[in-house]
């Protein structure tokens, strides 16, 4: 028994880095009072207005609508025509390096793939990639874009990617993540039921 208690003592601090590797702390998206742009938390300030609408004012996300349910929407609002400016800005810097052109680009709330590519050259990607780090966004959207070229996962695909992002990989922020990013609403930074 002793022997098993003192072996049980010295491993217990590996044993906890061990666990905190494997379990990422949460991001904690769903705060009321915060909304997140680029992996950041930022500070909401809700203001009652007749009509919906949100912008940057002194540091902090200003919502201005009728009531919790509108702000919720306009939030939502804002991240995707957020997110769409960030993906359009990520687009414009990789494409030229990658030699491609997107046919059309689409920010929907997808919460099963971060990016897609189809057949016809359509870039689809989800919203919530707004709340991710920007490195993370950047990733998605150059895999993305080596598609267009490699349609497939194949070594070829990955050769491709790795020039043109040889030190990020976002795949274990987004296994670690994911859930939560796909699991927040707006409603929860408005603290709306």
């Amino acid at each position: 028994g002793r022997a098993i208690d003192g072996a049980l003592t010295t491993l217990a601090p590996w044993l906890e880095r061990a666990l905190a590797r494997q379990r990422p702390a949460a991001l904690g998206l769903a705060q009321p009072g915060v909304a997140w742009h680029g992996g950041e938390p930022v500070p909401l300030r809700l203001v009652t207005a007749r009509r919906a609408s949100a912008g940057w004012s002194a540091g902090a996300l200003e919502l201005r609508a009728p009531d919790a349910e509108s702000a919720a929407l306009g939030l939502e609002r804002w991240y995707r025509s957020s997110a769409r400016a960030a993906v359009d800005a990520s687009i414009e810097r990789q494409a030229p390096a990658v030699g491609v052109e997107p046919k059309a680009v689409a920010v929907r709330d997808q919460r099963t793939r971060w990016g897609s590519c189809s057949e016809r050259g359509t870039l689809s990607f989800s919203w919530r990639l707004l709340l991710a780090p920007a490195w993370v966004l950047d990733d998605v959207v150059c895999h993305e874009l080596c598609h267009l070229r490699v349609a497939n996962h194949s070594q070829a695909f990955w050769r491709l990617f790795g020039t043109h992002r040889p030190a990020a990989d976002s795949r274990p922020w987004l296994r670690a993540h994911g859930g939560e990013l796909a699991a927040y609403r707006p409603a929860d930074s408005i603290g709306a039921p």
